[in-house]
């Protein structure tokens, strides 16, 4: 008897434990169903205590991810709309997704509710997915006083509006072990409602014709960001232009690999505005002449060709730098800056001088008045990369007193590259295959010039050009390795809207990847062509 007791205790604990482990099966079941929910309530900020039912009833909503109630999260953040009726979460790969506690808004932004979800898995909120993406580059956020200025500012055609703030750069701890890049950088103590940085609108027709901004960031303090040097003014480049986003840095660190001296530095980020996604940007240092970039002194200029805006203009006299001949360009002195108007019309004088000798058609003595390998290093970057601007805009060259000559470079704005479905000047742009900067603009009359015909030669096969295009190719592999997910998260929000119909180039190809490698193959193919018609000349 005693035995038959036992045993019926132990098959009464044998079925307490399967009703216990059926219930907890159908509690992870109800949890599942529920969105891998965490929890449906805890400490954090006031809310309108709305049900799941009542947000998914709703025409908009948004969520807020606040910075203090996240592991590890440095910025506060909203949903990003990626066109396919998703809400994507943007999160460095630092924090932790299995855990994230957000707000549910409304389109005025008032908060509806919080929840605490597992974002490992998707989430559903009516017919709706909430997402996660985990971002591989340094984010940079800016916050702003105000919100009205900044939309103010992305919505005007002026550049004149200035949106005051704060800023500060957010670094992976991988990155920061690979490349000794601090964690955090920050232009502020503590905040207290004052401006310690500021945005401004850069670029000309990207600026008027395109979503995706560029910008111009101010820091009231110099700062280090990302191993670039201490500056109190940046770029924030949009690459509006580039649905690789790939070129601008590519082919300014091929410049630097060539020997073009004095390129800025530039670093991909992910840009957030207020808590917003805008996209990768290209952060980098400007063309200014200063002991951290271009070291020029009292005596020196440097110039930009053929700026669509200039502080310092001065006119010169040109029959090739536009084809209509006969009409008097300008470029801006930046350096030095407030110069008087003897300095300027000094400066003045040595460009014409350097224009009359790359024009002269007897072809004289052009090394006299130039940095001859100078001008075909620059050359070389800028027929290899198939640059559409190539001898109008963003041209940069600087006179050193000491010398007595002008330099080119640094080589600037490449967005305009490596394809396009447009002619100009009676070159086609949409093949790899052709000469194509040498056929327009002052390196018609260049190459007809001897001494610039020998050091195109020169640089190529024994100045070192010709390696850093061959080996370029595997280095363009590592620049799209390195953004990794983040630019096919930018093309998702920005789609091909401003790809000057690059499309027609590279084929109809609606995928990020594929475009990317495609627009890669095109490159090897271009430097390719370039080297068996070098070879010939051999």
């Amino acid at each position: 008897m005693n035995n038959g007791r036992y045993l019926n205790k132990r098959i009464m604990m044998l079925i307490i434990l399967l009703v216990v482990g059926a219930a907890a099966l159908a509690g992870a079941f109800l949890c599942e169903e529920k969105n891998y929910e965490v929890t449906l309530s805890g400490s954090g900020l006031s809310t309108l205590e709305y049900t799941d039912e009542m947000i998914a009833d709703l025409l908009y909503f948004d969520v807020f991810v606040p910075a203090d109630e996240n592991r590890d999260l440095q910025y506060d953040l909203y949903g990003c709309a990626d066109g396919d009726g998703q809400i994507l979460i943007l999160l460095p790969n630092d924090v932790p997704r299995n855990n994230v506690a957000l707000y549910f808004t409304d389109i005025e932004g008032n908060l509806l509710a919080r929840r605490v979800y597992d974002l490992t898995r998707t989430v559903m909120v009516g017919d709706k997915p909430i997402v996660t993406e985990t971002l591989t580059l340094p984010v940079m956020c800016f916050e702003s006083l105000d919100h009205r200025v900044y939309q103010k500012m992305i919505e005007s055609d002026s550049k004149d509006i200035i949106c005051d703030g704060n800023m500060h750069l957010c670094v992976s701890k991988s990155d920061s072990h690979r490349f000794g890049w601090n964690r955090l950088y920050k232009s502020y103590e503590s905040k207290n409602d004052v401006s310690t940085a500021s945005l401004r609108g850069r670029g000309s027709i990207s600026w008027r014709a395109n979503c995706k901004k560029s910008f111009s960031l101010h820091l009231n303090d110099a700062m280090e960001l990302l191993g670039m040097g201490s500056h109190k003014n940046w770029n924030l480049i949009g690459n509006a232009y580039d649905i690789s986003l790939l070129k601008n840095e590519f082919f300014n660190r091929l410049a630097d690999q060539a020997g073009v001296a004095y390129q800025p530095a530039m670093q991909n980020i992910n840009l957030f505005v207020d808590g917003r996604y805008q996209g990768v940007y290209t952060l980098s240092t400007k063309v200014t002449a200063d002991a951290n970039r271009i070291p020029l002194i009292s005596g020196d200029f440097l110039y930009k060709m053929d700026p669509p805006e200039a502080d310092q203009p001065v006119r010169y006299e040109s029959e090739t730098w536009f084809p209509d001949g006969g009409y008097y360009p300008f470029a801006d002195i930046i350096y030095p800056e407030k110069a008087p108007d003897s300095v300027l019309s000094e400066g003045a004088e040595k460009l014409q001088c350097f224009i009359d000798a790359v024009e002269d058609p007897s072809g004289g003595k052009l090394s006299d008045v130039c940095d001859i390998d100078s001008l075909a290093r620059y050359y070389w970057i800028e027929e290899a990369s198939m640059n559409y601007d190539a001898w109008q805009r963003s041209t940069f060259m600087y006179y050193t007193k000491k010398d007595g000559l002008m330099h080119m470079g640094p080589v600037w704005d490449m967005d305009r590259t490596l394809g396009s479905p447009y002619t100009k000047n009676g070159i086609s742009f949409d093949s790899p295959e052709g000469w194509k900067v040498r056929c327009a603009g002052w390196y018609t009359r260049l190459f007809d010039n001897e001494e610039f015909q020998k050091a195109v030669y020169e640089q190529y096969f024994y100045g070192g050009i010709r390696e850093v295009l061959r080996s370029s190719v595997s280095e363009f592999e590592k620049e799209k390795d390195r953004l990794g997910r983040d630019g096919d998260i930018n093309y998702t929000v920005y789609g091909h809207s401003n790809d000057m119909g690059a499309q027609s180039v590279y084929g109809n190809v609606y995928d990020y990847d594929v475009y990317t490698y495609t627009m890669i193959d095109f490159y090897k193919a271009r430097v390719d062509w370039i080297d068996e018609q070098m070879s010939l000349l051999l």
